[in-house]
């Protein structure tokens, strides 16, 4: 066995050693969890995690990129070498075994392992910018997968071990994903696949053609672009809670928090910790009118919010009488046909 191994490492050293690292990382993840009995392991060793605000539920998401050093954008890539059990990981080490020699031997070094680093990163980044927090290093099988596909038309020893039954089976698996996530059965990282799958085409289309590597210059000159949107995704309500919340976190200044808060109900009003806030903002400046517009209009996004009918509640027992018929032209404004029963 261990004459194989040392084989294996010496036509394919990178992959081999990559393929190790992974291995590693997800045992020393196994037991540390078993050690400390902690549910956020992988989050603390480099992986993305979906994370919740205390007093904030409604503003979660991938908050390590959202704030913090500049570097913060590496755990894209580190995601891809944890796994999340260890049939993921035996199918995810299998196929690297199966594709990554190949490629290994053709490439020169320093191109090799560019590829392995873009292959880690890009197929997640697409994951990333939908939402989802994927892990696993299925997205390089697949750009390793889609660089075959095209390499398999010049070169006839990859023909010969990526024949049509491989790529038959292949697709058949990805397809197999996408109607496994559909049903609900298990969620699959499906986007990071065919993500996966067109970079490593589009990396062996490129190095076929002329001026290829200026293709390849221009195509990676967009990454550093696409990476700053994921840690600042102006586009995404909860992007602009979080930024207020961790204003009055950090800051304690509403002056620097209620623009973010604005921008959150502006871009996705069904955040009611963010009207509560800004409702919350005004009854402490005495603006007790303003307070009762922002809370209903809060809550005509928010039905089922009790903070919400709550602080409603509170800021209309501060509201004078005299300001009380004022105060239900707001309401019967705000609810139109549903007033009275509110």
């Amino acid at each position: 066995m261990f004459a194989a191994l040392a084989r294996d490492f010496r036509k394919a050293p990178i992959t081999f050693l990559i393929i190790v690292a992974s291995v590693v990382l997800f045992f020393a993840v196994e037991l540390e969890r078993t050690r400390t009995h902690e549910n956020d392991v992988r989050s603390k060793l480099g992986a993305i995690d979906r994370m919740v605000y205390v007093g904030g539920e409604d503003v979660f998401g991938p908050t390590m990129l959202w704030s913090g050093p500049w570097w913060r954008w590496v755990r894209i890539p580190i995601c891809a070498f944890h796994h999340v059990n260890l049939l993921h990981l035996v199918c995810n080490v299998s196929s690297l075994w199966f594709f990554g020699p190949l490629m290994e031997r053709r490439l020169r070094l320093v191109a090799y392992f560019s590829f392995w680093f873009f292959a880690s990163l890009v197929p997640l980044l697409a994951e990333v910018y939908m939402e989802q927090y994927a892990i696993g290093l299925s997205g390089v099988a697949c750009a390793m997968f889609g660089w075959c596909l095209c390499e398999r038309r010049y070169d006839s020893s990859v023909a010969y071990r990526v024949n049509d039954g491989v790529v038959r089976y292949t697709w058949t698996f990805l397809i197999g994903c996408v109607v496994v996530t559909a049903l609900g059965i298990m969620p699959v990282a499906n986007l990071a696949h065919f993500a996966g799958v067109a970079y490593g085409w589009l990396n062996a289309r490129a190095s076929r053609a002329r001026f290829g590597w200026l293709m390849w210059l221009a195509g990676h000159a967009l990454l550093p672009v696409a990476i700053y949107g994921v840690l600042h995704p102006i586009w995404i309500g909860r992007y602009h809670a979080h930024l207020g919340l961790q204003a009055l976190s950090a800051e304690k200044s509403w002056a620097t928090a209620i623009p973010h808060f604005q921008e959150a109900v502006r871009r996705y009003p069904t955040l009611p910790s963010a009207w509560v806030r800004l409702a919350s903002e005004r009854a402490t400046q005495f603006d007790l009118m303003a307070a009762w517009k922002l809370a209903l209009t809060g809550l005509e996004y928010n039905r089922t919010s009790h903070e919400l009918e709550n602080l409603s509640r509170a800021i209309w027992r501060l509201i004078p009488k005299q300001q009380h018929d004022e105060a239900m032209q707001v309401l019967q404004k705000t609810f139109v046909s549903e007033a009275d029963t509110w």
